[in-house]
């Protein structure tokens, strides 16, 4: 139970506590020097190595409710609270080391992914590096999170590019050089192509549907 009489003392007390966890960043909010604010303290658990910055919906508030009780207060989105009424700052502690032990898994879970993709490039580059000393051609590469961008040099003034899913990494791979091979093939007879959103017809023209052959 918080002493309302003596909530700057209380708001010193439980800041001095929440301080000296292991992982938590104590922050603050002009608002809360309000005399009717039920705020006795404010903080948040930064997820390691990712320079502490945080918004003010990352906050979790400690304060005083109706009956003098102690709570925690959190934000799940915009204007979603979540809150539950604490015990002691074991209760605290507890939840911090769970906080903690969620972004420990989600960071290794990421250098798993992480890994996965770069064998998953160095796979396609690999094949793609056979094939074009072999036809005798040069390309780049580029990758973000959810496919390898190949650009293939068609000539001094065309490229083309192909973008690999890495989800659909094991069906597209063995697929790869017969792609290349035929569209460098087809340019080099002078075919050029696009793809381009279907929004890009033009609007004086109508799709022959193939149910009406």
């Amino acid at each position: 139970m918080i002493d309302r009489a003596r909530l700057p003392k209380e708001s010193k007390h439980w800041r001095g506590l929440i301080e000296q966890i292991d992982g938590v960043h104590v922050t603050q909010h002009p608002g809360d020097k309000d005399s009717r604010s039920r705020t006795l303290c404010r903080f948040t658990i930064p997820e390691p190595n990712t320079g502490g910055q945080y918004w003010r919906s990352d906050e979790l508030r400690l304060e005083y409710d109706s009956e003098s009780r102690l709570t925690l207060h959190s934000y799940r989105a915009r204007e979603s609270e979540l809150s539950a009424v604490v015990s002691n700052v074991d209760e605290i502690k507890m939840f911090v080391r769970h906080v903690l032990a969620h972004y420990a898994r989600r960071q290794a879970g990421a250098k798993k992914r992480e890994k996965v993709r770069d064998f998953k490039s160095k796979a396609i580059i690999a094949q793609v590096k056979k094939l074009a000393k072999e036809e005798r051609f040069d390309f780049a590469a580029s990758g973000d999170t959810v496919k390898l961008r190949l650009y293939v040099k068609l000539s001094n003034y065309d490229l083309m590019e192909i973008s690999v899913p890495f989800k659909q990494f094991e069906k597209m791979l063995p697929k790869l050089r017969a792609t290349i091979q035929s569209l460098r093939e087809l340019y080099a007879e002078g075919l050029r192509f696009k793809i381009m959103p279907i929004g890009r017809l033009p609007w004086d023209m109508e799709w022959i549907k193939h149910e009406s052959l």
